[in-house]
């Protein structure tokens, strides 16, 4: 009789299990991602590119023959 009790207990365990493990694993990653981004140091937007930028004067060279 206890061998029935303990195979019910695993058959029905193993069915809620199958059904809550999307929402466990899901508490899990939503967590590990928290605690991620905690870790991260703060972004700074001190880095912009500028298009207007004069970088030299463009010198057309020729072929010497």
């Amino acid at each position: 009789m206890l061998f029935i009790y303990i195979f019910l207990f695993i058959v029905i365990f193993s069915y809620v299990l199958k059904r809550l493990a999307p929402y466990i694993i899901r508490f899990i990653i939503k967590k590990q991602f928290e605690k991620f981004q905690k870790k991260q140091p703060p972004k700074k937007d001190n880095f912009k590119m500028k298009t207007n930028k004069k970088v030299g004067e463009y010198i057309d060279y020729e072929e010497i023959d």
